[in-house]
């Protein structure tokens, strides 16, 4: 287990909460992206915040009521991810897999993620600092508890799969996922076994 990653997920285990596993990882190959109508607008800018705030009142509302408009919410609540994008996930976007995916995107952070499992709860964290900040600013965009998770399958073998796990879900939903370190895998996946 990868000391940095190790530390990064320390500061947000709860009081005796035990850490059992870390993996640094990506989306798995095939993994669609969510559309844009199901992910929250994006957080404004410091400066964006400071001119709004300048802005009169009416003005503010209603540029406040277009950043959340809740027919974007139910436009595609239920749409299934396009085959085209190829299989590295099972389910609908309201499936445990693509609010993984949903909450993944709507963190906005770096392309690696920590994902993370205790003797409690599995989450995930992406580092949201600015590109010029070298120090990383970890947020926390996932989390369920262990049960939710039923197993996690690393598929080692194969050109295109080295370090690739399946995460499956106890509703039947599943994503796939890649460890930036290939061999990282099979330790990830055999910790998280067996703690079930």
């Amino acid at each position: 287990m990868n000391q940095d990653r190790r530390r990064q997920a320390e500061e947000f285990l709860q009081p005796d909460e035990q850490l059992i596993a870390v993996c640094a990882c990506e989306p798995g190959p095939g993994v669609p992206s969510p559309p844009e109508d199901l992910l929250a607008p994006p957080e404004p800018a410091a400066l964006g915040r400071r001119i709004e705030e300048k802005l009169p009142r009416p003005l503010q509302h209603f540029f406040r009521a277009r950043a959340h408009d809740e027919r974007r919410d139910e436009q595609g609540a239920d749409r299934r991810p396009d085959p085209a994008d190829g299989k590295g996930m099972e389910g609908g976007w309201q499936s445990a897999a693509g609010r993984y995916l949903i909450g993944r995107a709507n963190a906005r952070g770096s392309a690696t993620d920590v994902l993370v499992v205790t003797d409690r709860r599995w989450f995930a964290l992406t580092d949201v600092s600015p590109v010029w900040q070298s120090t990383p600013a970890m947020k926390l965009f996932w989390e369920v508890p262990r049960s939710a998770v039923t197993v996690v399958r690393a598929n080692a073998a194969g050109l295109h799969a080295k370090g690739r796990m399946d995460i499956e879900f106890a509703d039947l939903s599943w994503v796939a996922v890649a460890a930036l370190t290939p061999a990282e895998a099979p330790a990830f996946a055999a910790a998280a076994a067996r703690y079930r």
